[in-house]
């Protein structure tokens, strides 16, 4: 059930990215690597590899997902965007970023319930860039951290130690990093920085 992929960070081939997407299509879910760290992703619709992933990292029923796209286009359909914001989002992303903007009524209200706002990730690891490419379509994120831990797992080999009980893919790029993304709120008409992560604020 759990599949340890080991990848070129670089290179990857063509048809780890696929059997990736298969594990995704199949309702596991997958341990991607981005510029920031390692994070779990799946398909809004994989309600078992949400499950799973609850139980992995201890989360509750209102634990906010970000949802990861392949380009603005695809998150226009889930998020309102003024000029400004689509201005500052085609700066920034692909980037170390994950933005807070009104919530279209296309997300899926299983996950997302009555929220009127989400986060908008965009990696620009190859990898996780490829993957959103083959599968054409969103993915759910959380970070790659286990609930006893106090930082953001970074060694493939104990990811794998502590999830291989799972139905999942780890695309292991070697180790990942620990610095999170920037969150910027887009909401209001006052940009608010909720984290500081990796990303340089101001732009």
């Amino acid at each position: 059930m759990f599949e340890h992929l080991r990848m070129h960070p670089d290179r990857p081939q063509i048809r780890q990215i696929k059997r990736s997407v298969d594990v995704l299509r199949q309702g596991g879910f997958a341990i991607v690597p981005t510029e920031t760290t390692y994070a779990i992703m799946m398909l809004p619709e994989a309600l078992k590899a949400q499950n799973a992933v609850r139980q992995l990292r201890q989360l509750d029923s209102k634990h906010l997902w970000s949802l990861v796209v392949a380009d603005l286009s695809q998150a226009s359909n889930y998020v309102r965007m003024d000029n400004q914001a689509h201005r500052m989002l085609k700066r920034c992303l692909p980037g170390p970023y994950t933005f807070i903007l009104p919530a279209t009524g296309s997300l899926p209200k299983r996950v997302f319930g009555k929220r009127r706002d989400v986060g908008i990730r965009m990696p620009s690891h190859i990898v996780c860039s490829m993957l959103l490419a083959e599968l054409g379509e969103p993915l759910l994120a959380t970070s790659m951290q286990f609930p006893e831990d106090a930082y953001i797992a970074t060694d493939p080999e104990q990811i794998q130690l502590r999830s291989k009980h799972l139905h999942a893919v780890l695309m292991d790029v070697g180790w990942g990093g620990m610095t999170p993304t920037t969150i910027v709120d887009l909401c209001n008409d006052d940009v608010q920085v909720l984290r500081s992560g990796l990303g340089e604020w101001p732009i």
